[in-house]
Order: C-alpha cells, then structure tokens, then sequence
C-alpha cells in the first residue's frame, strides 16, 4: 500500500506544471541526528549513498501534505526537473503516506544515477514542497536544501543502542503534553518556561540539553525552567530517567521587551520619573505626544495642566529580541 500512494505522489509531481508566485516558506525545516537531536547551523553533513537524513518539519500546513525528495538544484524560484521519483516521500495525515506531519522524517540518499544524475559532479540536494493532492500548483512552502555528495563508504551513524525499557517519559509545557523529536514550541530568547516531566515507574526524570555540534551554549536548564541564550538555532532537550529517554526539540525566537510602568497619575507640576530601562536593559525614549498637558526630559514627566497626558514609549531591538512601542496614557492631576 505504501509504494502505490509513493508512485502516485511521483506521478503528481511530474504533472503539476502551473505554478503559484513563491512566497517565504512559513513551514520550518529542521535536520537532526538520528536521536533527534539538531545539527549544528541546519546544515546537512557530507553525504554518500545509503546515508539517511533524519529531519521535523515544523507550523506543518494544516490539512495539506508535502513531498520531500532527493534533486538536482533547480534554477531560482523553479522547481527541479531532475530528481528521483521512486524515493520521493509523501508527508500527510492521510492514511498510506510515508510520514505523519509529527513524525521524524527519514530519506535515504542516493547517489543519482538510477534517475539521470550523478550527485558527484551536479550538485544536489533535499527538495520541500506542498503535495500536488491538496495544493496543486502552490509553490509557496518550496524549499531546496543543497548538501556535498562524495562518493564512497556512507557516513551515516546510527543511534546508540539502549537497553530495552518498558519505561515512558513524557513532558509538557502549560498543561500541553510535548511530542517526542518534533519541534512545536518555540523558546523565546531569555522567556522561560516551565517544563514538567513524569515517568511511567514513577521517577523523577532529569532535563538537559544536548551539546550543539558547533560547541556554543544556545539553551539552558535551570532547575524545572528552560530558557535559550540565543534567538537563531535550534536547541534539543533529553529528557532522561535510567536507560529511558524522550528528546524535544526546539525553534528558538526573537524574545519581546517587556516595560514595567505602575505609574498612572501624576500631580501637576511635580516631577515624576518613568521606568528607564525594559526587560532586555535597552534605554527607554519617551515623547508627549500631549504637549500642552505634560512634557519630558529624557524619562522625568511634567504635568503642565490637567488632563489626560498620552506618552510613546520605544526602545530599538536586536537580533534576540523585538523593538518595543507602546502608547501610554497618564492622568495629571491638580
């Protein structure tokens, strides 16, 4: 049943020539270790024949699948023309896909021959698009993952064994249960959040990240709370109790500037002082907005006459984390 549904998925791929404008992808592709683990940059190692590539996919569009293929690299915003249909992977809740959408997707490399390439001398890679079933014509979550194909013995290791165990681990983040090597949670930079773990004998399982391959620190654990130092990458936490263990991957993303202002009346005339820094330690510029009711320097208000006296507030952002504008509104009173 399952080659049928794959040699019609290479069928639809072949036909579907229309094609929608591209846009940016809002599907996430992550490659991993066969642990599940991410690897260092999303970069896919060298490859040869018989290696398998383990990777998530993440915001999977909902009711719709995707093909995953090994190609030739195709010309900007086309699709490939050169790629091997009879190893295409069909990624759908459907019943007979290859893959669930929440599954860790395996495809196994080649190197081209059988389908009119030599990945050797042509550069090839990992192609990503909607299915021809639900979405034919639509280019929009298209994406091409070139990788260097050498020749020879596969490079490809596999898991470490572990001991059989009947035991279970699973944790869950605000009362959602979290799926074992997909990433559906992103961890904003320096927001944590509170994993809670269980294991079916009854221990209490220990949390850690995984080292990332490029040896730099991008996740944390500190006690029961998870926080990234970073917004860009991917972190990988196993979750461990005996020879058990459960790994959850995670996006990382752009933490939000947060300003703590109580402030919420002001006596005319005397002067106030307004938070200075957000969250992240960024300056806060302030601007009346209301300049016949109140006025500023730097962050020290005065109330001129009574009213209601409406302030902007901004702070610029980084790579880690979201430029912060906020409107405020302050009473001044007599």
């Amino acid at each position: 049943m399952k080659k049928i549904v794959i040699a019609i998925a290479s069928t639809a791929l072949v036909a579907s020539s229309t094609y929608v404008a591209n846009a940016a992808p809002t599907t996430t592709v992550m490659f991993t270790a066969p642990t599940g683990a991410p690897l260092a940059g999303n970069t896919l190692p060298t490859l040869t024949s018989g290696d398998v590539v383990t990777m998530v996919i993440g915001k999977f569009p909902t009711g719709k699948g995707m093909y995953v293929y090994q190609a030739v690299q195709p010309a900007a915003g086309k699709r490939p023309t050169v790629f091997n249909k009879s190893g295409s992977l069909w990624i759908s809740a459907t019943p007979g896909a290859s893959f669930k959408p929440s599954d860790l997707i395996k495809l196994t490399i080649d190197n081209g021959r059988a389908w009119g390439a030599d990945c050797a001398y042509q550069s090839c890679g990992i192609q990503v698009e909607l299915d021809s079933i639900s979405s034919a014509g639509d280019t929009s979550e298209d994406q091409f993952f070139p990788f260097t194909y050498v020749a020879g013995t596969s490079t490809t290791t596999a898991a470490p064994a572990t001991p059989a165990s009947s035991t279970t681990v699973t944790a869950s983040i605000d009362g959602t249960t979290l799926e074992q090597n997909k990433a559906s949670v992103v961890l904003a930079y320096r927001t944590p959040l509170t994993v809670v773990t269980s294991a079916s004998d009854g221990t209490t399982p220990t949390m850690k990240f995984t080292a990332d391959p490029s040896g730099k620190t991008l996740c944390v654990v500190e006690g029961r709370t998870i926080k990234a130092v970073t917004a860009t990458g991917t972190c990988n936490l196993e979750v461990r109790t005996g020879t058990s263990v459960g790994y959850y991957p995670f996006y990382l993303g752009q933490g939000t500037q947060v300003v703590k202002q109580k402030i919420k009346k002001v006596k005319r005339g005397k002067p106030t002082s307004l938070t200075l820094k957000s969250n992240f330690g960024e300056t806060i510029a302030y601007q009346s907005t209301s300049k016949k009711i109140c006025t500023l320097v730097d962050n020290t208000l005065i109330g001129l006459t009574p009213g209601r006296c409406t302030i902007t507030a901004t702070a610029i952002g980084t790579d880690n984390y979201k430029e912060y504008k906020a409107k405020l509104g302050i009473l001044i009173t007599k």
